[in-house]
């Protein structure tokens, strides 16, 4: 009995260390990430760069980020999901601190934005791989929990983190060099804390994984119901993040800096939920909350751009954390884990890969369509209620996969 309770103790250590260890490269690659947003009318105005040359950064970002996400987990299946992961978040580190350094053109801003999407499009489809290959999956919805709880911080430090820095030193660089420091030591912590998956390449003769069938995970319905589902929810998060300081300052006369400061809301008040929520999924089952989370999100967002008081704006975008995309996102990713460990476990990363182009393609989607809506109608109300549709239909998809 004492063997046994020993054994469980350092499991859930084990899980603990690896979460944390994870939640710390999320938290950094989305502070990197979105630290840009902000600091993009500055660089557009440095560079004198027209409205299409600035919207190139974000869309080169997305656009390798997500071409990435396939490769890095096939990369990962066959040389080791841990040794993919150190080596592709240093080379987004190292394009960070370069950025922050020397980019004094445009085309070196380019350069170096495009080699940072490289670097952090490898980080899904490998740390995933690792958690689902490593944590129990009694654990699982806990864990994917924590590691969204970096995304939450990080991209609420990205938002707010910019702006103040710029306004005391003029240098848009700045921002970028004081993330680059603490991202650069995030590989050191992934070597000391994260295991390689038991079938990984790693752990196999020959170093190569064995029985990767990319078509078999192309035709399973179920992944692609979670596949869509994560879609869909994406979809209405990345309105809200794209266009929410542009519309709250241009339609709800809000400042630009308050307006930001409003969008991060929910990426505060997400933490504490996506935690009760995955440990309730852990116990409870996915699809249950799935269902129930979805239309709370669709009716959210409706409400984003219906509401004028600020005081209710406030509350939805709060209440936007507590059951949007970061929260359904830990249980969805934990369902697909659930399934894809039972039905592919020697290609793990090349699952999550497939599963978060599709997701994330929402990133580069939803901010072409809702400026389409906007250049249409003369006003971004409209997509949000097109979002609320998408990830109503999101609802539909969790309904239709098994539970597994």
């Amino acid at each position: 009995m004492g063997l046994t309770s020993g054994l469980a103790i350092r499991e859930k250590s084990r899980a603990k260390a690896i979460a944390f260890a994870l939640a710390m490269g999320a938290l950094f690659m989305y502070a990197d990430r979105t630290v840009l947003y902000p600091m993009l009318k500055v660089i557009a105005d440095d560079f004198n760069l027209s409205g299409t040359a600035t919207g190139f950064i974000t869309s080169t970002y997305f656009s390798l980020y997500v071409a990435m996400q396939v490769p890095a987990g096939l990369l990962g299946d066959r040389l080791g999901l841990r040794r993919v992961l150190i080596n592709f978040y240093l080379l987004g580190a190292v394009a960070l601190l370069l950025l922050g350094l020397s980019a004094n053109s445009y085309i070196l801003l380019i350069v170096l934005v495009g080699l940072h999407g490289i670097g952090m499009g490898a980080y899904y489809p490998t740390s995933y791989g690792i958690n689902i290959g490593t944590v129990p999956k009694e654990s699982r919805g806990l864990a994917s929990a924590i590691i969204n709880s970096g995304m939450s911080i990080g991209t609420a430090l990205g938002l707010v983190f910019s702006g103040p820095i710029y306004s005391q030193t003029g240098s848009w660089r700045l921002p970028f060099l004081l993330l680059a420091v603490p991202t650069l030591f995030v590989p050191f912590l992934f070597r000391r804390y994260l295991p390689e998956p038991g079938n990984s390449a790693k752990t196999q003769p020959g170093g190569i994984s064995q029985g990767i069938n990319l078509k078999k995970i192309l035709a399973d319905k179920d992944l692609w119901a979670l596949n869509l589902a994560a879609f869909c929810a994406g979809y209405g998060f990345w309105v809200a993040l794209t266009w929410g300081p542009s519309f709250f300052a241009g339609e709800r006369s809000l400042e630009l800096t308050a307006a930001g400061v409003l969008t991060a809301l929910p990426a505060l008040s997400a933490i504490p939920s996506a935690l009760l929520v995955g440990r309730l999924s852990d116990q409870l089952g996915r699809r249950q909350l799935a269902l129930i989370l979805y239309p709370l999100q669709a009716i959210t967002i409706f409400l984003l751009a219906y509401v004028k008081s600020f005081p209710v704006l406030t509350g939805a975008l709060v209440f936007y954390g507590i059951v949007g995309r970061t929260v359904s996102d830990t249980v969805i990713v934990s369902w697909f884990g659930d399934y894809v460990s039972r039905k592919s476990p020697n290609a793990l990363g090349a699952a999550v890969g497939i599963f978060n182009l599709v997701g994330m393609s929402s990133a580069v989607i939803a901010p072409l369509i809702s400026g389409m809506v906007k250049d249409l109608t003369g006003s971004l109300v409209g997509a949000f209620y097109i979002g609320a549709l998408i990830v109503l239909a999101g609802m539909l998809c969790t309904g239709m996969a098994k539970e597994a």
